[in-house]
């Protein structure tokens, strides 16, 4: 399941999952994404994430998802990744020096401190 919100007048997007995407929600999510930085140029990503299944995306759109992020890693500028599970925040260090977009990892109960961190990013 997953939920993608566009903050009112901000380019702000928070995307709320858990569980597994279907193929559909998966195609939808990034089609919201595309039309925000279509609108915005760049947006700021809050990515709020419970408990994932496995694979937490359909593996036929394994590739989409890896070629999505590469292609625009321009129109992100910074990411808050909310998760409790230690290797999401062993995975957000490590993609740290490589990402183009400024990321930090928050714990679950600090989603209010990730959400005003987004906001403040410039």
């Amino acid at each position: 399941m997953i939920d993608v919100q566009e903050r009112p007048d901000s380019n702000i997007v928070e995307l709320h999952a858990s569980g597994s995407l279907s193929t559909v929600e998966f195609d939808d999510t990034l089609a919201k994404l595309k039309a925000a930085m279509d609108r915005y140029g760049r947006i700021r990503l809050l990515q709020d994430i419970g408990e994932l299944d496995a694979p937490p995306i359909p593996w036929s759109r394994m590739w989409e998802d890896i070629k999505f992020s590469f292609e625009h890693l321009s129109d992100i500028s910074h990411v808050a990744v909310v998760a409790d599970q230690t290797w999401i925040s062993a995975y957000v260090n490590m993609m740290k020096p490589v990402m183009k977009p400024e990321m930090k990892h928050f714990k679950r109960a600090d989603l209010d401190a990730a959400r005003a961190w987004i906001e403040q990013a410039t």
